[in-house]
């Protein structure tokens, strides 16, 4: 392991090679409030996740662009899209397989009417719907790899639990042949179900193999919103929280690590989930506050529906699905280098919710990356360096550097252009004054590059180098390296494993270090600005086998 430690180095003069220091205005601009404001948007509970694809994925892309667009920067695709497509094969709902159809003797509410029950950033799915009509993706959405249909009257069961723990016990009478309306998750109750924390009776899968023993001829699911412990409901207020224009089809569910691995479900029932907006429409009455009164006073809470039906029908099939890098360009001020590029990077994905309801927030996971990026893009906006830059967000980093790999395979400007790539993952742990840097083993000369780019000003004062094999091969820039591009990767500190609440529900708001992710996005933009303004290039690395 290698330590450059400036605490103890001389000041390095960052004037090299006629390069000029990093402007005083804009190195100032980039600020802890200012990043945690971006980071509450990214990782609150409406994202859910931000699973590769999802509906949170898609909101938080709109954010990403709507930043850049705001800072000056233009978009990287075809005729200036900010949106670079690629695609994947996955799991989706098959359409002509899938609905929700209104049977009932009664009418349902008129379109446009206000609906109860909504989550916090769940737009008024049936604002355009037709009165009887639902909307696949919008309304509602099949669950995944159960297939079939089926008619029959409504009854709310709660959280359709059946506990062994607890004196708690939805499933009480005779539920056979009817469409069993449930909530995702359990009771929130104070007491009761370990408290705050989720427990194995929130698991959705067992209270599928459960209902179909008790013979319900189908299932509706109601999503319920979750939002993070530790956060000031204030600072909430005050964020523009993004509005899901999309129910997500959740394609996987997230398994966390020390947990066992999930098997197949096996259950022969049709299963959807809606939105609470739906089943308040769908039950005539408000759904979200009959789960707030259950986690009030722990108490089972059974609702008949006579002469309320409803037809459904789930499938879902591999497909070929269409997934979005977030890509943008600054044009450079020198009219000889601006065709060349200074690449600065971030993956904007995580991995979603579980079968409990458990949302992975990805705070740190990597909302801390990708406000960092947006910081220091908007910081080179305002005195732009000698080469044009090239900002890249990527979906499906999860999923393997889906998005990283699809656009280094067909990149919007050409591979011998760019100059270098800075990724930002992870970087809001760990000690405030200390950072790990990959990359300098691959590209020596980074290791001088780093003195020069580190200024009193940035509070760093310990980078870790060539040290972490193990996480070279696992974030984006390493999609660079193999197309022969000079990368550094930015990370909060070595091992991981001193992150305990890495890919957890955990990785939450209230556990960042705002401090350090400014003194690291600081320290990202004077490493970008000596990248954009030195005469002379990084060597180009030689790529290697993938482990």
């Amino acid at each position: 392991m290698r330590c450059v430690d400036f605490s103890l180095l001389c000041a390095v003069a960052l004037v090299t090679g006629g390069t000029p220091e990093p402007p005083k205005a804009a190195f100032d601009s980039i600020d802890s409030v200012e990043l945690r404001a971006r980071i509450v948007q990214l990782a609150s509970g409406s994202m859910e996740g931000r699973d590769t694809p999802s509906a949170g994925l898609d909101a938080a892309a709109a954010q990403i662009e709507r930043a850049l667009r705001d800072a000056g920067y233009q978009g990287a695709g075809k005729e200036g899209a900010f949106r670079l497509d690629y695609t994947h094969d996955a799991l989706a709902p098959d359409a002509a397989r899938c609905a929700l159809e209104w049977k009932g003797d009664v009418a349902l509410p008129p379109t446009g009417a206000p609906q109860t029950g909504a989550r916090a950033g769940e737009a008024d799915a049936d604002a355009d719907a037709d009165e009887d009509e639902f909307r696949l993706g919008v309304d509602y959405v099949p669950y995944p790899n159960q297939s079939g249909s089926a008619e029959g009257e409504l009854v709310f069961l709660g959280f359709g639990i059946e506990s062994k723990k607890e004196p708690y016990d939805d499933l009480r009478g005779d539920v056979a042949e009817r469409i069993a309306v449930i909530l995702e998750g359990e009771p929130r109750h104070t007491r009761m179900f370990d408290g705050p924390e989720v427990t194995p009776e929130a698991d959705l899968h067992s209270k599928l193999v459960v209902l179909e023993r008790e013979k319900v001829a189908g299932v509706i699911v109601v999503r319920r919103g979750v939002e993070q412990d530790g956060v000031d409901k204030k600072d909430l207020a005050k964020t523009a929280r993004p509005v899901l224009e999309r129910l997500s089809f959740r394609a996987t569910f997230a398994q966390f690590p020390g947990e066992t691995p999930r098997q197949p479900l096996e259950v022969a029932l049709p299963v959807i989930e809606v939105t609470a907006g739906t089943a308040a429409r769908l039950c005539g009455e408000d759904i979200a506050a009959l789960g707030a009164k259950i986690d009030a006073n722990g108490k089972p809470l059974r609702r008949d529906y006579k002469g309320r039906r409803a037809r459904i029908a789930s499938a879902s099939s591999k497909q070929t699905v269409r997934l979005e890098n977030v890509a943008a360009t600054l044009k450079g001020s020198d009219a000889k280098l601006s065709g060349e590029y200074v690449v600065l990077g971030a993956h904007f994905d995580h991995i979603g919710v579980d079968a409990r309801g458990r949302i992975g927030f990805g705070a740190d996971d990597n909302a801390s990356g990708t406000a960092a990026l947006l910081e220091i893009a908007a910081a080179l906006a305002k005195k732009p360096p000698r080469r044009s830059v090239l900002v890249c967000a990527f979906s499906g980093e999860e999923d393997g550097l889906l998005g990283s790999r699809a656009l280094c395979a067909a990149p919007p400007v050409a591979k011998d252009a760019l100059v270098a790539m800075l990724n930002l993952d992870m970087i809001g742990r760990g000690d405030v004054d200390e950072l790990a840097a990959l990359g300098t083993k691959q590209t020596p000369s980074f290791e001088k590059l780093l003195e020069r780019a580190r200024t009193k000003a940035t509070g760093i004062k310990k980078i870790v180098t060539g040290q972490g094999d193990e996480l070279w091969q696992r974030s984006d820039h390493y999609s660079f390296h193999q197309i022969g591009v000079p990368t550094l990767f930015f990370f909060e500190g070595l091992p991981i494993d001193r992150n305990k609440d890495y890919h957890t529900w955990r990785d939450t708001l209230d556990l960042l270090d705002y401090e350090k992710i400014e003194r690291t996005a600081k320290l990202g933009y004077s490493v970008l600005w000596l990248l954009g303004n030195d005469d002379e290039r990084p060597p180009r690395p030689q790529p290697e086998e993938r482990k």
